[in-house]
């Protein structure tokens, strides 16, 4: 069994339950275009910060990984044209708000913290998003860039820079990621609902 797969079953019943979030059942049927426009927004900001901090370690990653931690880079890019077309400005800074509380200080230790975050956090939001079933055509495409097969295929590969940041930190310390990884998007999922909801 790989790292990652040993670290996701010694916190299966913590994932799971992360699964079951309110707010994918809002993003499954948003209030309003408006309401998932102004989430945009909110997820934009987030991605801001994850491109400038993830840019900034591509020369500490191994070289026999680089190309995968590229691929990462040119997502996180895409995403963001998406999102910047699609998103409505947004007076809450909760995106950047919350990367500050719950991840900014782990992508200051290093590229292997930052890796096992990034595929921990990527992994647990397909999961999450894969079996949603959204029948406005916005949260549709939005649903269906979040699960594509090229998301999968990337997943795939981006396991194993995973495998060797968890193996070399540790499972200790990657179950520590992990709950803080559960612990954030939690945090940023219930500030989404209340912004969906029109009530920050």
């Amino acid at each position: 069994m790989r790292a990652t797969q040993r670290l996701i079953a010694a916190h299966r019943k913590l994932w799971e339950r992360a699964l079951r979030h309110p707010f994918l059942r809002v993003l499954e049927h948003p209030p309003g275009e408006d309401a998932l426009r102004r989430w945009f927004g909110c997820e934009a900001r987030w991605y801001e910060r994850a491109m400038a901090a993830l840019g900034c370690m591509l020369k500490d990653v191994p070289k026999t990984h680089r190309y995968v931690f590229a691929q990462l880079l040119m997502l996180i890019a895409e995403e963001l044209d998406w999102l910047e077309v699609n998103a409505n400005p947004v007076s809450s800074m909760m995106g950047e708000n919350c990367w500050g509380e719950r991840v900014g200080g782990i992508f200051a230790q290093g590229w292997q913290p930052a890796i096992i975050v990034t595929w921990l956090g990527t992994r647990l939001q397909y999961e999450a998003l894969r079996g949603l079933d959204a029948e406005d055509d916005l949260a549709r495409e939005y649903l269906e860039r979040r699960t594509s097969t090229v998301i999968e295929a990337f997943l795939h590969d981006f396991e194993e820079l995973a495998d060797t940041a968890i193996e070399a930190r540790g499972l200790a310390e990657a179950s520590e990621l992990l709950l803080r990884v559960v612990e954030g998007l939690g945090v940023l999922w219930d500030r989404g609902l209340r912004l969906m909801e029109g009530k920050e």
